[in-house]
This record gives C-alpha cells, structure tokens and sequence, in this order.
C-alpha cells in the first residue's frame, strides 16, 4: 500500500511553483480589494488553498470580503456584490447563492470565489452562514500537522475518485473542511479508512466532544454526523446522502482488502456501441424526460432538477408503476435529463383494490361508497371486500406527459421555465437517437445501463 500511495501523492500534490503562482495571484486580488472604497473591515483567503491541503491543478481561490458586524443586511450585500463585479470587471463572472449572493468566475483561468462575509468574534455570534470559514481555517490550521497535509490530499484524491466528494448539491458528498476533520480524527489516511470501513448509521464525529451520541443524532439524524468543532449546533456532513455514505464505507473496505489506482483514478468508462445499448435497452423498460435548460448556474439546477426526478417517481409509483432506478443528467447550458426504468411501462387498465375486512361495518360502506368505476366486484377474499377499478393511465409515457403539463403551472420560476422551454417524453427510440448525437449523454447512459460501482 505504502508504494501506491507514494505514487499518488506525486500526481496529486502541487508544487513549490504552482503553490507560489497561487498564493501571489490570491495575495494579488486581496490587495486590490483592500484598495477598493468601502465598508470591509479585512479581506482573507479561505478554502483548502489557505490551508494548503489542495490538489494539484485545482485553481480554486476562495476570498472572504469581511464587514463589520453593525453593517446592515442590505448594504452588506450590495457591498459585497459591488466589490465582486468590480474585481471581476472584463472577465467571466455569475451571481451565485449560498445564504445570500456573491460573485464568482474565472480570471486568467482561476476559479474565482469573492464572497462576502460579517468579521465576528466567535463563530456562536455569525450573522450569516459563511461567518464560520475564517474559524474553520483558524481550527484545520492549529490540529493539523503538516505532514497531515498530504494525508488529506489523499482522502481527498480517494473520494474524488469513488464519485464521493463535493459541496456542490451534484454530489450530495463530503465536502474538503470534512475531509480535513477525518484526517484531524484519525492521523493519517490509511487509519481514516480503516476507520471509515467500520462506521454504522449514524455515525457520529465529534472531536470537541460537545454532544453524546445520543445528542448528536437527535439533533441531526444524518447517516453521517460530524459536529462542526467552531459552532456545535451544526453538522458540517449534513448535504451526504445515504447512498453517498455507504459507498464511501464499501470503497473504504475494498480499498483495504486490495488497495490499488483505479480507486483514486478511476478508468473512465468507454461508450457501449449503438448496437450494445439498443441490446440492454431492449430488456429494460426505460424512459427519458428531455427539458429545457434555464439560465441559472449548474450546482443549483443539480438540487432542483433531483426534487423533480423524485417528484415525478412518486407520482408514478401513485399510480402503481414500478420504479426500479431514476437517475438526472445535465448537459451544462443545454438540456436536463431524467431517466426513470421501471417494471413496466403498461399496465393491466383494472386495478385491483383491496378493502377493510367484511365485519368492519363502517369502513366497508365507506370503501364501497368510494369507488365509483367498478370494472369487477365487489367480492370477498381472505374477509375483505375486493374491488377491481378502473385506471385512469395505463401507460405510464401518457401519465407523465400530462404530469408535465401540470408542473408547468405549478413548478418554481426555474423548472417552470425549463419544462416551457421543453418538455420531452422519450422512448427506447428517443433515448438511442439522443445517444448517437450526444456524447456526453453517450458516457452517461453507458455508466447508467452498466450499473456497477466505479470501484468494483
């Protein structure tokens, strides 16, 4: 093992050089926007950068703009606006949200993050969400050893290969402060992994023991919980899913049972052939909703487009289709997709209802009461009355058609705008025309219709 992670580390740590080149370009926007009129109080590089547990090539730069606390919430947006645009004037830049706005883009081909925040004396004090960043620098800074530093980039490199790592609302994963407080947790990466590999639901990690473990998981109920060690009223793994986790603990376990790359660099997965997609498709009953794609930045359209992949799952699994797997797909400025497999695509139009047993006198004239088109019954069985009713869809591409139609009134401004733009149900024969076009939706539905971890 000891060789393999000598060999990562030489791919993933930047050097001497490019860290220079990094921390001059921040220091170089930091003292400009000293410079700049205004409200701020004091301007500081944040992220993994500031911490130096980065990777190589990653070009991220992360600057807090800090305003005092008296300034109000109005003017400390515009403010924090104002200095963004103005770093970003003749360059690429958007609005983005966490709790409120701030600007980000790219100037001379770093990813630039010019974020405003409230300067507090301790973190219980924040004002708005992004107070605690400084607190987290100043904590990773002061446990973490530097030769812990490589240790991180490692997990980091790990969980990037496994598909597990991320703040966006695209990975619902572990984020760098996290992996750094693993690192913090355990010493190094291989103790973190064979940590990780022994983890149950609910796992809790609380290194400033502020909350029992009972606590901890009343007050947050995550498959992961890590008590934020600045402000103990949060969990800072709060955005990992369920499935994220447990494929976090079952990569940990291969990894130790037979550590190779291919779990920090996995292979990227080759396209399948026409003929060989055409084939799987052929024993799966897939769909595919093709929409429009709304001017809004990708990491929040992740989150909105998952909610109405899951919408639109319950509403069919309502109306008793089977859903065996949904999956979305962006295509950046371009389209959304969401891909719904299921048992069948139609259904038998009689369906049948099972009812309150027969003594139960009220609730039985209540259920026959109900259904109005009976198609057969009613009848006993097993005590209860049995009804078979008539369905109003049989096919599940004509219930989602007129699914759409309704969302497209009730849907928040961003999907709405999206499903009016377009709103497409495509079949086996849609899906395969969209493959042979597309390539980035090729390399998708490849790794879809595989099915398989990348690290198995």
């Amino acid at each position: 093992m000891a060789q393999i992670l000598s060999k990562i580390l030489k791919k993933i740590s930047p050097g001497k050089k490019e860290i220079e080149g990094e921390l001059g370009f921040a220091d170089s926007l930091i003292e400009k926007i000293k410079s700049f009129e205004g409200e701020h109080a004091d301007v500081v590089l944040a992220g993994s950068l500031a911490r130096d547990t980065h990777l190589k090539g990653d070009r991220d730069i992360d600057i807090f703009v800090l305003f005092p606390e008296k300034l109000g919430r109005k003017d400390f947006e515009r403010e924090g606006l104002r200095i963004g645009k103005k770093i970003f004037r003749g360059h690429t830049w958007v609005k983005a949200y966490s709790e409120h706005p701030y600007i980000r883009g790219v100037i001379d081909g770093f990813n630039v993050e010019i974020v405003p925040s409230y300067k507090v004396e301790k973190a219980e004090m924040l004002k708005s969400s992004v107070d605690r960043s400084p607190f987290h620098a100043e904590y990773v800074r002061g446990k973490l050893k530097d030769g812990q530093k490589d240790e991180v980039r490692l997990l980091r490199q790990f969980l990037k290969g496994i598909g597990a790592y991320g703040a966006d609302l695209r990975m619902s994963s572990v984020p760098g402060y996290v992996v750094e407080l693993l690192i913090i947790k355990y010493g190094s990466f291989e103790k973190a992994l064979k940590g990780i590999s022994n983890w149950g639901r609910n796992e809790v990690i609380d290194l400033e023991n502020y909350l029992g473990k009972t606590e901890a998981v009343k007050n947050f109920d995550s498959p992961l919980i890590v008590v934020d060690p600045v402000d103990r009223n949060r969990n800072v793994a709060a955005a990992l899913s369920l499935n994220q986790f447990s494929r976090i603990v079952a990569a940990s376990r291969a990894f130790l049972e037979k550590p190779s790359e291919k779990f920090f660099f996995p292979r990227k997965e080759k396209p399948w052939s026409v003929k060989k997609v055409k084939e799987i498709l052929g024993k799966k009953e897939l769909l595919a909703v093709e929409i429009g794609y709304p001017k809004v930045l990708e990491d929040i359209l992740w989150g909105q487009i998952r909610r109405l992949r899951k919408k639109i799952v319950s509403q069919l699994e309502g109306e008793d289709f089977m859903v065996i797997r949904s999956e979305e797909w962006l295509e950046e400025g371009k389209r959304m997709l969401i891909v719904i497999e299921l048992e069948s695509l139609i259904l038998q139009r009689a369906a049948v209802k099972v009812g309150p047993e027969v003594t139960d006198k009220d609730n039985s004239e209540r259920f026959l009461d109900a259904h109005k088109k009976v198609v057969a019954g009613p009848r006993i069985e097993k005590g209860r009355w049995v009804l078979e009713v008539e369905r109003k869809y049989g096919d599940a591409r004509n219930f989602i058609s007129d699914f759409i139609k309704k969302l497209k009134k009730a849907e928040k401004e961003n999907v709405r705008k999206a499903l009016r733009k377009r709103a497409v149900v495509l079949d086996e024969k849609g899906i395969v025309e969209l493959y042979k076009r597309n390539k980035g939706f090729r390399e998708f539905l490849t790794v879809y219709l595989k099915g398989k971890e990348e690290f198995e």
